[in-house]
């Protein structure tokens, strides 16, 4: 049962079941609530072992790092080996590549490419940010389409991946302009780091462009006006949060626009939900 725990906290369970959710929201709205019990468990179950995996070797490449910065997690601390966990990576992607292939040929397209990307932010990107933080989005916003490409009608889910892909690019980047001290330190490279508060207007181009293409599901007649007064409202807020940035370009102010844009991005997710219901 200890042995579980350990693999349990390598894996970072609740971040799994997280992920694992946003994909069943994917499904769910491309099938316009239309449950199929057994595409649902593919769709939890694949998502969780790719993020598992990701997980895991994360940990692997970070060991060094952690056995000062975090002794207590389960590789540095011993509790688990090196091979055992990259053996258990192994199977953690194995078992959600084969399991995508009961889905679809797109699902396991995406499963295949998750991996890759989760590997090389592990190994390269996560201290090259301005590639980093792209992989970033993409991951965060391709669980939704994963699930999407399991439903009937994909396209909103797409607008809904794209919308998230340039929105969390965005907050990353303004994350960074928040954490540029403690990057430097760490010999981290980001965009605010190499272009100070420019980097800001390249984030707020994508948070517009995000803007842009988010009521596209109304003007295409795939959701009703509800779905159009939330997605308006969390518009005008991306807006706001962004000018309010700009006009004062610090710390403190990017620590509050980036929590805000956190809570309008789940805004966003609720309205696409409110959309595929037909409410």
């Amino acid at each position: 049962m200890e042995k579980l725990k350990t693999y349990l906290e390598l894996i970072r369970v609740k971040n799994c079941i997280t992920a694992s959710i946003g994909g069943i929201i994917g499904y769910l709205i491309s099938s316009n609530f239309e449950i199929d019990i057994l595409k649902s468990l593919l769709v939890f179950f694949v998502v969780f072992f790719v993020c598992a995996y990701g997980n895991v070797i994360n940990d692997i490449f970070d060991i060094e790092i952690d056995r000062i910065n975090k002794p207590s997690r389960p590789l540095p601390s011993g509790k688990i080996k090196l091979n055992e966990a990259k053996k258990f990576s192994a199977i953690l992607l194995i078992l959600g590549l084969v399991l995508s292939l009961f889905i679809n040929i797109y699902a396991l397209i995406i499963a295949v490419i998750n991996a890759l990307f989760l590997y090389l932010y592990a190994k390269k990107y996560k201290k090259y940010k301005p590639i980093g933080n792209f992989i970033i989005g993409y991951l965060t916003g391709s669980v939704f389409l994963f699930g999407g490409v399991a439903g009937k009608n994909v396209m909103p889910v797409v607008i809904l991946f794209l919308c998230s892909l340039l929105s969390i690019w965005g907050r990353e980047i303004v994350k960074d302009f928040e954490d540029m001290e403690g990057d430097k330190k760490e010999g981290v490279i980001s965009l605010p780091i190499k272009y100070g508060k420019k980097s800001l207007y390249f984030a707020t181009f994508l948070v517009v462009l995000a803007v842009i293409l988010s009521p596209l599901p109304y003007i295409l007649k795939i959701f009703g006006i509800w779905y159009l007064i939330l997605i308006a409202i969390c518009d005008i807020l991306f807006i706001y949060a962004m000018a309010l940035l700009l006009k004062e370009p610090n710390k403190e102010t990017a620590s509050k626009v980036s929590k805000f844009l956190k809570i309008i991005m789940n805004i966003v997710l609720l309205a696409f939900i409110v959309g595929a219901i037909k409410l």
